[in-house]
This record gives structure tokens, C-alpha cells and sequence, in this order.
């Protein structure tokens, strides 16, 4: 049977762009933070996190990714 891991993202709206500001409860440094979300999710692709779900309620100005990828045994 297939194990998974989770990394869950908070982004924020962010100088007119949606912007990475944390990833698992702790918030990124600032290379990572405020990066373009299409560029963090491309990112994350390449490590081989696939996203399941995207949330997002424009009216509190952010929102949050699910990614998940196979368990590393």
C-alpha cells in the first residue's frame, strides 16, 4: 500500500500577486517568501509534490495549497 507525506502552504495576496508566506506552520525565508505562487508550485513539481487542492477566499486575502508525493521509506 502506497504511504504519502503532505506539505500544506499559506499564501497571501501580496502586490497584486498570490505569494508564498508559509509552508507546514512555519514561514519561509526570504528567498522563498513572497515568491510568485506559479513559481513555488512549478518548484515543488520538480521535487516531485503533486497539488491536490487549492483554496482561496479573496475577501481574507489568502489561501492554502495541499501538495502530497510518495513517502520516501
Amino acid at each position: 500500500m502506497p504511504k504519502w507525506e503532505y506539505l500544506f502552504v499559506r499564501f497571501d495576496y501580496f502586490a497584486g500577486d498570490l505569494c508564498v508566506h508559509s509552508a507546514n506552520g512555519q514561514e519561509l525565508r526570504d528567498q522563498h517568501k513572497k515568491q510568485p505562487l506559479y513559481e513555488y508550485s512549478n518548484h515543488k513539481g520538480e521535487e516531485g509534490w503533486e497539488m491536490v487542492n487549492f483554496n482561496f477566499t479573496p475577501a481574507y486575502g489568502y489561501g492554502f495549497l495541499t501538495f502530497k508525493r510518495l513517502k520516501q521509506d
